[in-house]
Order: C-alpha cells, then structure tokens, then sequence
C-alpha cells in the first residue's frame, strides 16, 4: 500500500537544501499539488510521526527549537533494468547479457545510460511482462570484450523483429523482411552491475503499469536502462527503507537458531527475508565460479535439467577448501535441492558409468532421476573428485 504521507515529505525534502521543521514541511505541501483542505488533513503531529517512523529517510536536527529535519541518501539514482528471460533469448537480435537476477546485471557500452549507472544506485529489475525485484548497486565491474550486433541487411536498423508465424522471420522497424540478419562483431566495454541488495518482489504488487507515471525521460518500450524518480519506491511498502538500510555483510547467527519446543511463540514484526536473500547468495558459491560453470553447463542442472537460472547452484564436487578447488571440472550446476541433497551424500554419481544414485531415504521422491546416466557430461566431470565423494555416499 502506497504511504502517501511520506511519498509527499519526501517530495518536498527533495527540493530543499536547508532544514526544515514540521510546520514548514506542511505549509509547502501545498506547491506539489494538494489543496488547502488536504494540507490541513496532514497536521504538523502526522509529519513528525512519519519522519521518526523513517530514521532511515530523515536525520533529525534537535538542536533547533522546533526540531528540523533533512533528508538522508540523496546522491544516488533509481533505474529500471530491463532483463531477459532464457525463453526470450533466442529472438534477441544481440548476444545474451547472462544476468543472474538477485546477483548482478550485465550491459555494455552501446546501451543508452550506461555510463550513468553508478555505485549506490537503486534498481528495480523487470521484464517485459513484470516486476521482479529491487537492488541496490554495490560496484560497476567492466572489462573489455566483443559482442554480435545483428542488423537488417537492407538498412542499418538493429530494431528486428524475430515472428513466430510468418515468413520471411525477421522484419526490421524499417519494414524490411528477411531470413537471416547480418551478424557484426563490435568491440565494446562490458559492464556488470553487482548487487549488494536484493528484494524479491514476493507479493507485491508486480504490474508494470504503475511504473509509467514516474519515468524521468518518459516510458520508451525499446530502452532496457531508464530513470526513474525515486518516489515510485514508495509504492512498495518497506522496499525503500530495506534498501536503504540492508548490506551485504555475512549473516552470522546470534543465540539460538530456533525456539525449542515448549517456547511461547512471540511475535516481533521483524522482517527477515533479506536475511534469506543473502543466503541464497551466499549458498550459491563464490559468483565468478558460478557464472563460468553458467555457460559451461548451458545454464542446466546436470541431473534433472532444470534450466531456472535462479534456482541453480554452484556445487563443488570436492568440497571447497581453497581457491584450487574452483577449478570447473571441479563443479557442476546443480538445482538448489539437489544441491542440499550432494553435500548431505543422499545423491551421487558413479565415477565410472556416470550413473546417478539417490540414497534409499529420499530416493522415491526422485525416481525420474534415479539411476539417469550423465554421458554427455563425461568430458567436464573430473573422475578422481567424483571418486571421492562417491566413497561417502555409499558409507552413508
């Protein structure tokens, strides 16, 4: 539910370089819009209570008589990232970015905006048909490489259409039509924004349509970077402040890990989901490993052929000890509780026929996969690390 109260201090701290105090905050709500009777309706009380409620937003100057206020986290900007699903990707008419949806975002230096993005920036990551989360921008990585721009061959026009139904396949926003775009190589800077925040959409309010209204530029369909206006933050209940306020430190388990049975269920309000998200990250393995073994795997479990970039783990088949045991034919891409499942020993390859074996206490959940031979992996797998964890599972 939009806070409409605080989208509107916001608004008016926005523009103001000095303190102000409640009474102050009031009188000038009237110049982004609401009416005098309106403006009444907010007392001086309610701004007070939503600036307190909102540490994260305002710093409070009580020195003053009355107390000012100012807003806080104001040199950074808010984009849309526009991502591609794997689906979506064989009608693309430039190579794949590989984005890994709560990890990073991947763009070069031919995409509008790309310079401007920065450390600290916030984003909201859809897609075309929704929203799917929120970050925040922890650094820029770039580095030098190529990519593949394909073009209508009667125009210089890279805006293709790829049809399902009709022939020729391609049309081009020209009106050209043809079976085969023109493929370039363009020497490029690549980019990857990492994240340091992620806040998955859950049940928010996923429509894109709510978005259209705080285009800084305007909505532009063909864009897959643009600004928005940060107010639109607060559409989303509490994303803002988790944003904010979240970081990327390990999460570390203080006291109890539960509650023992007996304990009186108590009810905090804390939300603890970007606790989750951190972990999920972090269980995923060290980034670099998991990208590389991303394309090395073509973006598939090797065991059930699961291909939700999301859900799909970096499994080292040796366990991790150091950087040696990074090595690729070291890992495989693994579902999420298949993943579990590998380092707990309830399921294993055979080193020599490459045959996969559930352990007896979970095996009839994964029938269709029970005794599923990985032949076509057998090039990428090392044998000797897969001995060695075979040697665990049948003592287990």
């Amino acid at each position: 539910m939009k806070d409409t109260i605080l989208s509107d201090i916001y608004k008016v701290m926005q523009h103001e370089a000095a303190p102000l105090n409640a009474n102050e905050i009031q009188k000038k709500l009237t110049s982004i819009g609401r009416t005098k009777k309106n403006t009444k309706e907010i007392g001086a009380d309610q701004i007070r209570k939503r600036i307190r409620e909102n540490p994260s937003l305002f710093g409070i100057i009580k020195e003053a008589k009355p107390n000012t206020y100012i807003l806080k986290h104001q040199n950074f900007n808010l984009w849309v990232l526009k991502t591609v699903h794997e689906d979506d990707k064989a009608s693309q008419t430039i190579d794949s970015y590989e984005d890994s949806l709560s990890e990073h975002y991947n763009y070069d230096n031919f995409v509008a905006n790309s310079k401007q993005v920065a450390k600290n920036d916030l984003a909201i990551l859809i897609d075309k048909e929704k929203i799917l989360g929120f970050a925040k921008i922890d650094h820029i990585q770039s580095t030098k490489g190529t990519k593949v721009i394909r073009r209508c061959p009667e125009c210089p026009s890279t805006t293709i259409d790829k049809r399902k139904t009709k022939t020729p396949v391609y049309r081009c926003n020209k009106g050209h039509e043809f079976e085969i775009p023109l493929e370039e190589p363009k020497a490029v800077t690549k980019y990857s924004a990492v994240f340091n925040v992620f806040i998955s959409v859950d049940n928010l309010n996923s429509n894109l349509n709510q978005l259209r209204p705080y285009y800084s530029n305007g909505y532009n369909q063909n864009m897959s970077i643009q600004l928005l206006s940060v107010d639109v933050l607060f559409q989303f209940e509490g994303v803002y402040e988790q944003l904010l306020t979240s970081s990327n430190s390990s999460i570390k388990l203080e006291g109890n890990e539960g509650y023992e049975e007996g304990d009186q269920y108590i009810s905090n309000d804390l939300d603890e989901r970007e606790k989750i998200i951190r972990s999920i990250k972090l269980r995923r393995g060290q980034q670099e490993f998991r990208r590389k073994l991303l394309k090395r795997y073509n973006n598939t479990c090797v065991i059930t052929g699961c291909k939700i970039v999301d859900i799909l783990e970096a499994a080292h088949i040796k366990p991790y000890r150091g950087a040696n045991d990074n090595h690729l034919s070291n890992g495989i891409l693994l579902r999420a509780d298949i993943h579990t499942l590998f380092d707990l020993n309830l399921v294993a390859i055979e080193p020599k026929t490459l045959k996969v074996h559930f352990n007896r206490r979970v095996a009839q959940e994964y029938t269709a996969y029970h005794l599923k031979k990985l032949d076509e992996f057998s090039d990428l797998i090392d044998e000797r690390s897969l001995a060695d964890r075979w040697s665990n599972f049948i003592a287990t």
